[in-house]
């Protein structure tokens, strides 16, 4: 009786190993899907203003990190800690800029918004 309660607690354990595993894994885009958003990133870097790049490649991290698996709007996928963000600070920053642009009355200089249209732009880069 002793050894069939602790084989059950060994099979217990190796389920719950094995289903850590089967969907901790990092996830990886289809090629497809990967050539979509480097030509949609490719157009967007050729609009003339900074600012409207920067809201356009928050619209592609958000639908990138839905094909990921992350629900919600960009936010919500964020505070989810994706795997996939080699620096979440980085992204953070980059999207509270993007509602500063949307939501505020505040200007920011286009020598900032150019570095950081073009920072925006590497750090999508690296998601695909």
């Amino acid at each position: 009786m002793e050894y069939f309660f602790l084989t059950i607690i060994v099979l217990i354990l190796l389920v719950g190993v094995f289903l850590t595993f089967r969907f901790s894994s990092k996830k990886e885009l289809k090629k497809n899907k990967k050539d979509y958003y480097r030509k949609e990133i490719q157009k967007i870097s050729n609009f003339p203003f900074p600012s409207e790049r920067i809201m356009k490649y928050d619209v592609v991290l958000h639908h990138i990190l839905k094909d990921y698996g992350y629900s919600g709007n960009v936010g919500d996928q964020l505070k989810a800690k994706p795997r996939v963000i080699r620096d979440l600070n980085v992204i953070w920053s980059l999207h509270k800029l993007r509602n500063k642009l949307a939501h505020s009355m505040d200007t920011v200089s286009e020598e900032l918004l150019e570095k950081k249209a073009n920072e925006f732009e590497k750090e999508i880069l690296r998601l695909i």
